[in-house]
């Protein structure tokens, strides 16, 4: 099937973006790195008679990392960019792990983090991640600007709290906290290519052997990305032993709310994601007593 005609636009300036996507709201949609956008158009799952660009946008570029404010990512920074930081690697290993996971190498060229999260499948790589960070979204508007916890982001498969003319300009997450480590694990089919059947990722901070402190996020397991509140009184002020980590698995596996599709059975996914907690709770904590 092939693309329906529209309008390409490329704004200099976030402000001159909003503009365009407030003069016509219903029939505008802003385009990154296009590799859902352009593939929903064909398919006739998205309408949009203009798509506004930000690539010409050179503050919705950069990836800041600084000692004081922690990471920004901007709204066009691609996930392989992210993939292949070195001092993301060091500071948010987690992060970089989801990047790697998503897609191709041809894919990741083009797609970015914040496309992948405005795009709010339940299946979305770089969401639990980014949940478990306690991640928030800076988006602009015309009537000015906001952030929005990413936690408070997601309302439903492909459903945002975004307004009609808002566009999220950059991903934002905390400094990591001394003795802190992240994690991402999926299971899917060909790995570096499919969708996932679950995913799970942990942010943990460690005191020793004792877990101080620990966020775990599901993905691809409810209608939107979860956060599982049960495992921080789980697991906090306690030793991550198996017996401690399966409990954990059991309060992943209870809190989710998966379907059955052609990727994976409701059953099978909450085996999964009991699997995957621990895995990433493991590695995590590891990370920390190595940070």
């Amino acid at each position: 099937m092939k693309l329906p005609e529209f309008d390409f636009v490329e704004p200099d300036t976030v402000a001159e973006a909003c503009a365009l996507l407030a003069d016509d709201p219903e029939e505008s949609v802003a385009f990154a790195g296009g590799t859902d956008v352009l593939v929903l158009l064909r398919e006739r799952a998205l309408r949009a008679r203009r798509l506004v660009s930000l690539g010409k946008i050179e503050s919705l570029g950069r990836i800041e990392l600084t000692q004081d404010n922690g990471l920004a990512i901007g709204a066009t920074v691609t996930v392989n960019r992210v993939a292949r930081h070195d001092g993301l690697r060091a500071r948010y290993p987690g992060i970089v792990d989801a990047a790697r996971s998503l897609a191709a190498d041809q894919v990741r060229n083009l797609a970015t983090v914040a496309g992948n999260l405005c795009m709010a499948v339940p299946s979305a790589d770089m969401a639990p991640i980014l949940l478990a960070h306690d991640a928030k979204l800076r988006a602009v508007s015309p009537d000015g600007e906001r952030l929005i916890p990413l936690r408070e982001f997601f309302v439903g498969p492909r459903q945002t709290v975004l307004a009609p003319a808002e566009l999220v300009t950059a991903i934002e997450v905390p400094q990591p906290r001394p003795g802190q480590g992240g994690a991402f694990a999926r299971h899917g089919g060909r790995a570096s290519l499919s969708l996932p059947v679950a995913s799970a990722a942990a942010v943990v901070r460690m005191d020793g052997e004792i877990c101080v402190e620990a966020t775990v996020a599901l993905g691809a397991v409810a209608p939107t990305p979860i956060l599982v509140r049960a495992v921080r009184e789980i697991v906090t002020g306690r030793r991550l032993t198996a017996e401690v980590l399966a409990e954990a698995g059991a309060a992943a596996r209870a809190a989710a709310q998966p379907i059955d599709d052609v990727r994976g059975s409701a059953a099978h996914r909450r085996e999964l994601v009991a699997v995957l907690t621990g895995r990433v709770l493991t590695t995590a904590a590891d990370r920390a007593g190595a940070a």
